[in-house]
């Protein structure tokens, strides 16, 4: 166990670490449940339920442990984790295990007022920052006129921040929280097909406003073996079988037979070797 994870959860580090994996991997199952159950190759039902089972799983889990706390932020539908002044934001950072870590993004496109929120309150203080302008020689009018540009600049940025939840305040749910109450990034690779990847958590800050990340530490969090490229509703092994890599289902191949006109005039009726690729359209955003 690092040092990090000892200094921000004490004794019970480890066991808050396999809880955490525990928890993910179960809300990954029941989103691997819940698009089997669909009967469809998009992947709707797949991003929903995980997007609110991550959550659910988590309070679930961690329920039981001391300084455990819930949260539910102003118009949002879940409920955060906070465990012992640690506040815990699951996130899908990529869906392959190819992607580094390094690479994380919170969001697939702009990040919402939300997430910059926890991460301005709750993260480290980020280390870019624009530089200050000498206004020492400018004219009285230029002051002026920088001085207006720059309230305007702030009320747009205010405007901006505030989206739909309003004017930008901070939320009645997250003011009650003490103020060295610290974020706890906890990010996963995963995918309907794959199941639960990669897991990480750390510290980090946040550079942009379309969710990239720089961590300041980070540490992968161990899966159990069992759940390494698990594939739920697609191959059902027999309780207790040994797997084997020829275990999976062969697949029906769809074969027809060409009349005799079609094989003397091949000019005319050319040998299609291979069926058009169908594009899967895929409706997976888990980002909170």
């Amino acid at each position: 166990m690092s040092s990090w994870a000892s200094e921000r959860f004490g004794d019970r580090a480890d066991a808050v670490r396999r809880q955490l994996a525990a928890s993910l991997l179960e809300a990954m199952g029941n989103a691997q449940d819940a698009q089997s159950s669909g009967h469809s190759d998009k992947r709707y039902t797949y991003g929903f339920t995980m997007m609110a089972r991550r959550y659910e799983a988590l309070a679930e889990g961690l329920r039981d442990e001391p300084g455990f706390q819930l949260v539910r932020p102003h118009g949002s539908p879940h409920h955060l984790v906070v465990l012992g002044g640690n506040l815990l934001l699951p996130f899908r950072y990529a869906e392959d295990d190819r992607t580094p870590i390094s690479e994380a993004r919170v969001s697939d496109g702009r990040i919402s007022s939300l997430v910059r929120e926890l991460f301005d309150r709750f993260g480290p203080a980020t280390s870019y920052r624009q530089e200050e302008l000498d206004l020492a020689l400018a004219t009285e009018p230029a002051r002026s006129a920088q001085s207006s540009q720059s309230s305007q600049a702030t009320q747009e940025e205010l405007d901006l921040s505030a989206g739909a939840d309003g004017p930008a305040t901070v939320r009645p749910a997250l003011t009650g929280l003490p103020g060295d109450t610290r974020l706890v990034p906890v990010a996963y690779a995963g995918n309907a097909q794959a199941g639960l990847l990669r897991l990480y958590w750390g510290e980090a800050e946040l550079i942009d406003e379309f969710g990239r990340i720089r961590w300041l530490h980070h540490e992968p969090i161990p899966l159990p073996a069992a759940s390494s490229g698990a594939v739920r509703g697609l191959w059902a092994a027999e309780p207790g079988a040994a797997s084997r890599f020829d275990d999976g289902l062969v697949p029906a191949l769809a074969l027809s037979t060409r009349s005799p006109a079609e094989r003397k005039s091949g000019k005319i009726f050319p040998v299609s070797s291979e069926a058009p690729e169908e594009t899967v359209v895929t409706g997976d955003n888990e980002q909170p």
